[in-house]
């Protein structure tokens, strides 16, 4: 059988050129767009690798930012403060501090416990932390008696001291002044300041660093609070009075009143009074927006037994031969039963010359003791100490000094010693629970 022959009819040259060119045209974009997918997605893990960094960077300065404020809020804690709360700028971070009395997940905190939580926050993240605190109560007391003054001291004759007194200016004691004859004694003084004889024939100085003695600033607010509800009288009740009270002549049981307390919108007035109430873990009150008077009647004087606590936004006066607290004079200091008797004024505190009283006394102006008193005086403005009779006993801590001038010691009596009711005056001490730092 004979084959068909088969012709070949080869392409033109320029139909084979343009042919090869389109392949590569159409090689050339698939690559391009290849490359373009390629840079593409590079260029996106980059941008999310960025993201993911600043993410880090932020969450990581919240974190720092936040534990800062943790930082801060246990400082403040060491110096007695247990409400930090408010916001506060960090580098370019934020902290927000907050006092909380229960659990974060819900739960009332067991008393006296509170939680610290601090939040770190920037434009994109935030990070929470909180530790857990505890306050208790501690004496705020330093170790020693003390006068601040506000220039050079004198003890002068017709003075006496007895026992350790720390003064924080130059001190000269005269000849004449009495010194450690009772108690042998020493005088403290700062650094940079001198005693002038620096001894005597019964008593020493020496130094005494400031920053050893405690006595922050008292905290009134307890005190405040009861004012507070005696200013808020508006009309009387059994243990409310709307405007001035008088008893005369009266025994008055205060545990017979609700919560052992009376209040006076005005000024209480006792005259030839007998009070009593309270016991030493719960005092009874009394309560006056203006001031307390103790005095006496037809030769009747008034007398508070123990346990009692004298609160006034203004003036206290003891007057005649008021007696404030049984006296127990007849035992040495350190065998005195610690009593919870108290005067706190906030303005003046006055003893007769004639009265005697056991009790504590605070006063934001003045503490005049031209009678016997025997406990703390507490006298962050000043202390008058101006009668010839004036007797303290006990533990004084004032900024100024008072006698016939400032800072002339020139009457008087001041036995001085450390025993006294550790309840007094005290302020809270605060403590962190171990292992309680957590994130949430």
């Amino acid at each position: 059988m004979l084959e068909k022959s088969v012709k070949y009819y080869p392409l033109k040259p320029e139909t084979r050129t343009s042919q090869a060119g389109f392949g590569f045209t159409l090689m050339a974009v698939v690559l391009a767009l290849v490359m373009g997918l390629i840079v593409s997605m590079f260029l996106r893990q980059v941008s999310t690798q960025v993201a993911e960094m600043g993410d880090l960077y932020s969450a990581s300065q919240a974190k720092w930012a936040s534990v800062s404020g943790i930082e801060y809020g246990l400082f403040k804690a060491e110096f007695g403060e247990a409400d930090v709360s408010g916001s506060y700028s960090f580098y370019n971070s934020t902290i927000i501090l907050d006092t909380l009395e229960a659990y974060t997940t819900g739960g009332a905190l067991p008393d006296y416990w509170y939680m610290v939580t601090s939040r770190g926050s920037t434009s994109v993240a935030y990070r929470d932390f909180r530790f857990l605190s505890k306050k208790s109560l501690k004496t705020i007391w330093g170790d020693v008696s003390i006068i601040e003054g506000t220039a050079d001291i004198e003890l002068q004759s017709g003075f006496t001291l007895n026992d350790s007194l720390y003064i924080g200016q130059d001190v000269t004691v005269d000849v004449g002044a009495d010194v450690g004859s009772t108690v042998f004694s020493h005088i403290y003084r700062p650094p940079d300041h001198t005693v002038t004889p620096a001894t005597g024939t019964n008593y020493t100085s020496g130094e005494h660093y400031r920053s050893w003695l405690f006595s922050p600033d008292f905290d009134t607010e307890p005190y405040d609070s009861l004012i507070a509800i005696a200013l808020g009288i508006s009309s009387n009740s059994v243990n409310k009075f709307k405007k001035n009270k008088l008893f005369k002549n009266d025994v008055i049981d205060l545990n017979s009143y609700p919560d052992s307390t009376i209040y006076c919108r005005q000024s209480f007035t006792f005259q030839g009074c007998t009070i009593t109430g309270g016991d030493s873990t719960r005092p009874a009150v009394i309560v006056a927006w203006k001031d307390i008077v103790l005095e006496s009647t037809g030769g009747n004087e008034t007398t508070i037994g123990d346990n009692v606590v004298l609160i006034s936004d203004d003036d206290i006066y003891l007057y005649d031969q008021s007696e404030f607290g049984l006296d127990y004079s007849h035992l040495s200091p350190e065998n005195r039963p610690r009593t919870f008797n108290m005067m706190f004024g906030d303005d003046y505190i006055f003893v007769d010359e004639d009265v005697v009283a056991w009790s504590q006394a605070f006063s934001t102006d003045d503490i005049r003791i031209d009678g016997a008193l025997y406990g703390i005086a507490y006298a962050p403005d000043k202390f008058t100490f101006a009668n010839i009779n004036s007797y303290f006993e006990g533990a004084i801590f004032a900024n100024k000094y008072r006698g016939s001038n400032f800072n002339d010691l020139d009457f008087g009596e001041l036995n001085l010693n450390h025993y006294f009711h550790e309840d007094y005056f005290k302020t809270y001490d605060y403590g962190v629970r171990d292992n309680s730092l957590l994130e949430f």
